[in-house]
C-alpha cells in the first residue's frame, strides 16, 4: 500500500467500502433466495415429480403436518413455509424471530423497492439503511412502496444515509391516506412515556418520549434555564447545566424562583410583605431574590419559553391546512397537527422572504434577511454528503470577501456579499477551503462545485450531491 498515492488511496477506500457492502448485500440476497426455496405457494408443481429422498414433489419446499404459511414481509411479498426460518435462526445462531424479521425485510426490499434492492445488490446502499427504509415504509400498500422507491433510488449515494430515511419518513407520510396516518398519529400519541433508569455513581438515566410541541418547548426551556444556571456563577458545562435545569423543574417552586429572579431588576424587592403574601416560615430559600414560596409575581406569559420553529410549507397547505410540511429538526409532519403546536402560544408571522428583494452588500457582515434566505435555499452544508443543517453553520463567501476596488465599482462589479455567493459551511470546512487545498465555486444560486486535493471533483445541490469525477477511475470514451 505504501507505493498508493493520496488519490488512490481514496480509490481504493470507495471499492473497499463497495465490496464490504455487497458482502453485506450477499446475506440479504441469500434470506430473499432462501424464502424463495420455501415458498408456500405449491402453484406449478408437477406432483408426478417426487424427489426420492424427501419423497415430496421435486422443487417444492417441505411442508410438514400442521405447518401454514405466513407472510413474513409487507404487502405484496409471497409467503413463506411457517417453520422455514427455523433453519436459518439455528445455522446463524440468532433468534427465530430475528431470522423472520431478516427474511421479511429482504422480502420487502426485493418486491416493494426494486430500484433500492438493485442499488443495494451494486454496493451503493447499506444493508442497514434499506432494512431502516423498510420499517418507515411497512405500513403502505404495495402500490405506494413502488412510488417511494421510484423517488428515493435517484438519492442514493447523492446524500446521507440520515437524509435518505428522512426523505422516505416525509414520502410515506405524503402517501399515507388521511385516516390511516391519523390513527397512526394517535398510536404515537397513546406510546408517549417518561422512564427513569437505574442509577450509579450518583446519576440516572431519563428517558422519555413526547409530542413534538413539548419536545421544543422542554428543550427551549432548559436552555434558557441552563442560561440563568451560568449568569449566576455555574462554570459546568452546557450540557451539564442543561441537566441541572431538569432537576429544577421537579421542583417547580425553585424553578419558578429561578425563573422570576432572573425577570426582576436588580433594583426591586423581590420580597412581598408577609401579611400581604403566603407565609414562609421555615422555607430554606427564604430571602432569595424572586423568592415568595411558589406566589407568581410576574407577567405569567413571560415563565413561557421561547422557541424558534422553522416550517417549510407550500402556498396551497396554508391556506387549506391540509398537505405535508417539514418542520426543521423534527422531520415531516401534516398540516393540520401543527395546531397542537401553535396552540396557546404567540405567534409572529413573518411575510414571504423574496429573494428579488434582498439587496447585495459590500460589509463582511451578512443581514438576517439574506441569512434566512441562504438557509433556506440550502438547508444543509453545501460540502459533499454533510448532513449538518444550515442553521449550524457559517455563512461562507463562495468567492472570499475582499473590499471592491474603486475602479470596479465603478464598472459595476457585483458587491461580495450577495446570494450567488454565499453558502453554508461548518468551521473545518470553511478552514480546509480556505487553507487545505479545497477549491469551491458556486456555479449559479445554490450549486457548487468542488475539487479536492487529490483532484475528485463534486456537484452539490440543495437536494443531493453527486461525485462527477474520480481521478483514478479510466476515462470511459
Amino acid at each position: 500500500m505504501q507505493e498508493l498515492t493520496s488519490a488512490q488511496t481514496v480509490d481504493a477506500m470507495l471499492s473497499a467500502r463497495r465490496r464490504a457492502w455487497q458482502a453485506e448485500a450477499e446475506q440479504f440476497r441469500l434470506a430473499a433466495h432462501f424464502a424463495d426455496l420455501h415458498g408456500a405457494d405449491m402453484h406449478g408443481v408437477d406432483p408426478h415429480a417426487v424427489d426420492p429422498v424427501a419423497n415430496r414433489p421435486a422443487g417444492s419446499p417441505t411442508v410438514l403436518f400442521g405447518e401454514g404459511a405466513v407472510r413474513l414481509g409487507d404487502d405484496g411479498t409471497p409467503e413463506v413455509a411457517e417453520f422455514a426460518s427455523l433453519e436459518i435462526a439455528a445455522a446463524l445462531n440468532i433468534s427465530r424471530e430475528s431470522a423472520n424479521c431478516l427474511i421479511g425485510d429482504a422480502l420487502s426490499l426485493r418486491h416493494r423497492m426494486p430500484l433500492l434492492w438493485q442499488k443495494m445488490c451494486d454496493g451503493f446502499l447499506r444493508v442497514g439503511v434499506a432494512r431502516t427504509i423498510v420499517a418507515k415504509t411497512s405500513s403502505l400498500p404495495f402500490r405506494q412502496a413502488l412510488e417511494v422507491d421510484r423517488r428515493l433510488a435517484p438519492l442514493v449515494g447523492g446524500v446521507s444515509a440520515h437524509r435518505l430515511v428522512g426523505t422516505a419518513e416525509g414520502l410515506v407520510l405524503e402517501l399515507t391516506p388521511a385516516d390511516q396516518a391519523h390513527d397512526e398519529f394517535q398510536a404515537a400519541q397513546a406510546a408517549r412515556g417518561v422512564w427513569i433508569g437505574g442509577s450509579g455513581h450518583g446519576i440516572t438515566q431519563v428517558a422519555a418520549v413526547v409530542s413534538a410541541a413539548d419536545g421544543i418547548f422542554l428543550d427551549a426551556q432548559l436552555d434558557r434555564m441552563a442560561a440563568i444556571l451560568a449568569q449566576g456563577g455555574c462554570e459546568d458545562s452546557r450540557d451539564v447545566r442543561r441537566s441541572t435545569a431538569l432537576g429544577i423543574c421537579a421542583n417547580p417552586a425553585r424553578a419558578l424562583d429561578l425563573l422570576q429572579a432572573s425577570l426582576l431588576d436588580p433594583a426591586d424587592d423581590p420580597e412581598l410583605p408577609l401579611e400581604d403574601g403566603p407565609s414562609d416560615d421555615g422555607c430554606p430559600a427564604r430571602g432569595m431574590r424572586g423568592h415568595t414560596c411558589g406566589a407568581v409575581t410576574v407577567d405569567p406569559e413571560l415563565l413561557l419559553p421561547r422557541a424558534t420553529v422553522v416550517v417549510h410549507v407550500e402556498e396551497n397547505t396554508v391556506a387549506e391546512l391540509d398537505g405535508l410540511a417539514r418542520m426543521e429538526r423534527h422531520g415531516p409532519v401534516l398540516a393540520s397537527w401543527m395546531a397542537e403546536l401553535l396552540q396557546n402560544t404567540r405567534i409572529t408571522v413573518k411575510p414571504v422572504v423574496d429573494p428579488a428583494g434582498t439587496t447585495p452588500s459590500d460589509s463582511y457582515e451578512i443581514s438576517a434577511r439574506m441569512r434566512q434566505l441562504v438557509t433556506t435555499r440550502n438547508p444543509y452544508e453545501v460540502f459533499p454528503g454533510s448532513k449538518k443543517t444550515a442553521e449550524r453553520c457559517d455563512l461562507d463567501h463562495t468567492e472570499p470577501w475582499r473590499p471592491p476596488p474603486q475602479e470596479l465599482e465603478a464598472h459595476g462589479a457585483p458587491p461580495p456579499t450577495r446570494l450567488d455567493n454565499l453558502g453554508p459551511l461548518s468551521r473545518t470546512v470553511h478552514r480546509a477551503k480556505t487553507h487545505g487545498g479545497w477549491l469551491l465555486r458556486q456555479l449559479s444560486p445554490g450549486m457548487f462545485f468542488w475539487r479536492s486535493p487529490d483532484g475528485f471533483a463534486y456537484l452539490v445541490t440543495p437536494s443531493r450531491s453527486w461525485m462527477i469525477h474520480n481521478p483514478i477511475a479510466p476515462v470511459v470514451s
